[in-house]
């Protein structure tokens, strides 16, 4: 990346040069002219930067500028901030001002923070059916947070009517992208029959998944569940299933 593009956090010089968009005035060689498009990509990227640094007040300083220029991604981080009281005060509704924002424009990861808000009643009344509503908008684009939070919620029946064959849809969508709750559940869901078809071997391969990523419940699952299981009823599922069981 062209140099002038860099964020010296301390002095914030490439931060004012992104605010009036001044993109260093020279074309990088073989690449064309600097974008708009290029800087904000560059401060946002400084900015998570910033963020995973623990630098919270440098990451809202170069986030908020974004966001009031309308960046759904930039609009959501700085809702984390204030949602946390990460560099900022902690204010709920100033959270739920900027993931508003973001989910109005259809940005997944803004729609599943607005979802959290309604479902925990923070900065807002607390609200299952809008929670519902918004982890929906988020999980049919693929945010697997939002697909998980989807399934619980018609694991139990708040939001949206009880029904499992639902949440196991949900589950497995989540379960598919690698997440590990998910696919513990999905598990538990195959061992006792709960949405989708009862199957032993189900359940063991979608506890070894989990288990492989450290996952507590998974891994005790897996063993409570290899301890009954005969070794070769899970040879269909995958290679290595059996030998996990035989640990």
């Amino acid at each position: 990346m062209n140099s002038c593009l860099r964020i010296d956090r301390k002095k914030l010089s490439a931060w004012l040069c992104a605010l009036s968009f001044v993109f260093c005035g020279t074309p990088v060689l073989g690449q064309g002219t600097v974008t708009e498009a290029d800087v904000t990509q560059a401060v946002l990227a400084d900015a998570t930067q910033a963020y995973n640094d623990g630098d919270f007040l440098s990451a809202y300083t170069l986030w908020r500028p974004l966001a009031q220029a309308g960046n759904a991604e930039a609009m959501t981080n700085v809702g984390i901030l204030a949602r946390y009281g990460l560099g900022i005060v902690q204010d709920f509704a100033e959270a739920l001002r900027w993931y508003q924002l973001a989910a109005d424009q259809g940005y997944a990861r803004g729609q599943f923070q607005l979802g959290l808000m309604h479902e925990y009643g923070l900065g807002v009344l607390q609200s299952d059916t809008d929670a519902a509503r918004w982890y929906q908008a988020s999980a049919v684009q693929g945010y697997v947070r939002a697909q998980f939070a989807l399934g619980v919620l018609f694991a139990q029946g708040r939001g949206v009517p009880l029904n499992v064959e639902e949440a196991a849809r949900w589950y497995r969508l989540a379960a598919e992208q690698g997440d590990a709750n998910a696919q513990n559940i999905l598990g538990r869901q195959y061992a006792i029959g709960e949405g989708v078809p009862l199957d032993a071997a189900q359940a063991l391969h979608w506890y070894a998944l989990a288990a492989q990523q450290g996952h507590a419940d998974a891994q005790a699952n897996l063993r409570a569940a290899c301890a009954v299981e005969p070794v070769g009823a899970v040879g269909a599922v995958g290679a290595g299933l059996p030998a996990i069981c035989a640990q």
